[in-house]
């Protein structure tokens, strides 16, 4: 991420709970297991999978493992990009 200029360094994963859900409208898995296991969602909420590859667990050269974490990186900006530009014009699919 810092080779596009973003410091995530000091974000954490985060669990979500009742008290986030009262305030989502959209709810975005990225996992293929997150998927499958997501609890079911209070009505009025949109869920949208995102079957991405964990480039964690890439094998290769160290370029090739890099390659890997960049294209998923550039995947997710793309993803979100089209997410935040179907919301405002007031679609979320």
């Amino acid at each position: 991420m810092r080779e596009v200029g973003v410091d995530i360094s000091g974000q954490e994963s985060t669990i979500v709970d009742d008290h986030m859900l009262q305030r989502a409208d959209v709810v975005v898995t990225v996992c293929g297991h997150a998927d499958e296991q997501c609890p079911a969602l209070p009505p009025g909420i949109t869920r949208i999978h995102w079957p991405l590859a964990d480039p964690a667990k890439a094998t290769g050269s160290n370029e090739e493992i890099m390659r890997e974490f960049r294209a998923t990186r550039d995947d997710i900006e793309r993803r979100v990009r089209a997410l935040l530009d179907s919301i405002a014009k007031g679609a979320t699919e």
